[in-house]
């Protein structure tokens, strides 16, 4: 899968924050949402970015940490699904 990402990037309440666009390429299926922002994280890093935040913790839909919002709805398309348990076929 080929996807492209909006994300709001904002240093801290006090910045003004903007909309950045990333392109998260050859992405399984199978791959967690959370699992793909590492893969995109790896490659900001690489390019000498500051990597995409997100709060997370069991990565096991369990704790509830993951919550984000996935084109305009919490936690994305799968109803009662975490962040973390929402595979990327789900797309």
């Amino acid at each position: 899968m080929n996807l492209k990402l909006l994300v709001w990037r904002q240093s801290s309440g006090k910045d003004k924050g903007e909309m950045t666009t990333y392109q998260a390429n050859d992405i399984s299926p199978d791959m967690s949402f959370l699992e793909m922002l590492d893969v995109v994280n790896e490659n900001i890093i690489r390019d000498g970015g500051e990597p995409i935040a997100f709060e997370h913790d069991c990565r096991e839909g369990i704790c509830g940490s993951c919550g984000v919002m996935i084109n305009g709805v919490a936690h994305g398309p799968d109803e009662g699904t975490a962040a973390c348990q929402l595979h990327m076929r789900s797309f």
